[in-house]
C-alpha cells in the first residue's frame, strides 16, 4: 500500500540533525478553532479508526476529558501539543497529528548527542569528537534534569507518541529524548560511563554542526546499495516509495544470478508502495502469484447503526439472527468491510534468481516493506528472516485537515496476514531473532549481518 509521509514534530526534533531553532508560543488560534479540531478528531476516529481493540480506551470519555484540558491552552503550540497527546492515546503508527510549519522560526539548530533504547534504557552511541572523553561511547544516561531516565521518558515523551508496538515507542522516546523551544534550553544528564564512572553533563543544541565519533558525515543516503562479499551478493533495499528503486534492482541482476546466496537488507526500508517491493520480490520465485496482506475496513451503514441500536434496548434472551448480530455489531462500531487479500501477478518473463535468500528485518522495517514480509511469508521455504521484530504498523491513513494550517491522519485500513494473524500491534517476528547492543552499535559490530553471513555459508555447502 500506499505509505504516506507524516512526520510529528518530536521525531522530526530528535532524529533530524538541521533543526529549528525555536518554536512559536504566542500565536494563539481562536478557542472556537481549537475545539472544533479536537472534535473533528475525535469524530472521524470514532467513524473510521480501525484498532480500538488495540487502543484500550474509551474514546468518547476521553474526549469528554480532553474538552477542559483544551479550554486551558494559552496558545496554538499547547493546543498542538494537547492534540499529539490525545491522539497518542490511539496507539498506532499510521495515525498522528502533525505540527504547522508556520509556528517554526528557521534559524537552525543541530543536535549534539545521539541516544538508543536498548531494552528500555538509554546509551550513548554517537558524541561530537571534542567530547569523546568527557562522555564516552557506551555511557548510560541514568537522568534527566534530576529525574530517572525512564521515568523522564514516561512523563515527558512517551504520552505524545502514537505507536503500534512497546519497541518503537521506546525507541521514538530515546530519539527524542532532548527537546525544547529554543536553542538555550539546557538537559541536566547524569550518565554512567562504561567503566562505572558517573558524568555530570549539560546539554544544549547548538546553531551550527560538528563531526561525529561514529558517524560519517559525507556517507551519500542511496535507495539501492549493494556489494558482493565471499561470493554473497548484499543487496539494501532502503525505501518502496521510488519506482527508479526497480530499475536499480534490474541493474544489479547479472550480479545476483551467479551470486552464491543473496542477502536483502531492509532494515532501513520504511515502506512505500507494495507493488515496488512485490516487483522486486517476483525475481526470487516461480509462483505464478504473489499473495499479500488480507484486509478489513470499518463499514459505516447509517440505517443498520439504527436498527442495531434499537436492537440493543431488547433485553429479552432470545437467540439473535445474522441480520439482528449485524445491525447489533454496526451500532457497536464493529461492522467490518471484508476486502480482498492483496495479490500481485508474477509477469515477469526472465530467469529467477535460485540462490539461497536471507532477508534482514530491524525496528525500522516498517508498512510496505513489513507488506514485503507478508508475501515472503507465503513462499514457503523460500528465505529465511533474520535480525530484529519489525516496526508493526502498516494500514491506509484517512488525511483529516485541522485549524492552524496542520493535518492529521488516521489508519482506516486494518492489515493482516492471510489466514487472519495479526502483526501490526506486534511486528513480523524474524525466524533468526538477533537483538543490538550498544557495544555492537559502538564497535561498528554488525551483529545481524554476522549471524547472516553465517547462516549463509551453512546454506550453500
Amino acid at each position: 500500500m500506499k505509505r504516506y509521509l507524516f512526520t510529528l514534530i518530536f521525531i522530526v526534533t530528535a532524529c533530524s540533525n538541521n533543526l529549528f531553532a525555536q518554536i512559536d508560543t504566542v500565536n494563539n488560534i481562536s478557542m472556537k478553532d481549537k475545539l472544533y479540531g479536537l472534535g473533528k478528531f475525535w469524530s472521524e476516529a470514532s467513524q473510521n479508526f480501525a484498532y480500538f481493540d488495540h487502543a484500550k480506551i474509551n474514546w468518547d470519555s476521553a474526549y469528554q476529558a480532553y474538552i477542559p484540558q483544551m479550554l486551558a491552552t494559552k496558545n496554538t503550540w499547547e493546543y498542538y501539543m494537547l492534540m499529539q497527546r490525545f491522539c497518542a492515546l490511539l496507539k498506532d503508527g499510521h495515525t498522528g497529528v502533525g505540527f504547522p510549519e508556520q509556528l517554526l522560526t528557521h534559524k537552525s539548530r543541530y543536535k549534539w548527542i545521539y541516544i538508543e533504547n536498548f531494552d528500555k534504557r538509554f546509551f550513548v552511541t554517537d558524541i561530537p569528537v571534542q567530547y569523546k572523553d568527557m562522555v564516552p561511547l557506551g555511557s548510560e544516561v541514568i537522568a534527566v534534569n534530576g529525574i530517572p531516565a525512564r521515568e523522564y521518558a514516561e512523563k515527558e515523551l512517551i504520552p505524545y507518541i502514537s505507536s503500534s508496538t512497546e519497541h518503537v515507542l521506546w525507541n521514538t522516546a530515546a530519539a527524542m529524548m532532548f527537546y525544547g523551544t529554543d536553542s538555550t534550553k539546557l538537559f541536566h544528564l547524569t550518565l554512567r560511563a562504561p567503566n562505572g564512572k558517573q558524568i555530570k553533563y549539560d546539554y544544549q543544541f547548538h546553531t551550527y554542526g560538528t563531526q561525529w565519533v561514529r558517524r560519517n558525515n559525507s556517507t551519500p543516503w542511496k535507495m539501492l546499495d549493494f556489494k558482493m562479499v565471499d561470493g554473497v551478493a548484499q543487496v539494501k533495499l532502503n525505501t518502496f516509495g521510488d519506482e527508479k528503486i526497480i530499475d536499480e534492482f534490474k541493474a544489479i541482476l547479472p550480479q545476483l544470478y551467479s551470486a552464491k546466496g543473496v542477502i536483502i537488507d531492509l532494515r532501513g526500508n520504511g515502506g512505500g508502495d507494495t507493488g515496488i517491493g512485490a516487483e522486486i520480490l517476483k525475481y526470487f520465485t516461480d509462483e505464478k502469484v504473489l499473495i499479500g496482506s488480507a484486509w478489513k475496513t470499518r463499514d459505516n451503514i447509517a440505517a443498520y447503526k439504527a436498527w442495531g441500536t434499537y436492537q440493543l434496548q431488547d433485553t429479552s434472551k432470545a437467540p439473535k439472527s445474522a441480520w439482528q448480530k449485524k445491525v447489533i455489531a454496526s451500532a457497536k462500531g464493529d461492522y467490518w468491510y471484508q476486502g480482498d487479500t492483496m495479490t500481485f501477478e508474477n509477469n515477469i518473463k526472465v530467469a529467477k534468481i535460485k540462490a539461497p535468500l536471507i532477508v534482514l528485518t530491524g525496528n525500522n522495517t516498517a508498512s510496505a516493506a513489513e507488506d514485503f514480509l507478508v508475501m515472503l511469508s507465503s513462499l514457503k521455504g523460500r528465505a529465511t528472516v533474520i535480525g530484529e521484530r519489525t516496526y508493526g504498523s502498516t494500514g491506509q491513513p484517512l488525511p483529516v485537515s485541522l485549524p492552524g494550517l496542520s493535518a492529521s491522519r488516521i489508519c482506516t485500513k486494518r492489515d493482516m496476514y492471510p489466514d487472519g494473524r495479526d502483526f501490526v500491534g506486534i511486528g513480523i517476528i524474524p525466524d533468526v531473532e538477533v537483538k543490538r547492543t550498544p557495544g555492537d552499535v559502538i564497535n561498528g559490530t554488525d551483529a545481524v549481518l554476522v549471524q547472516a553471513m553465517k547462516v549463509m555459508k551453512k546454506k550453500v555447502k
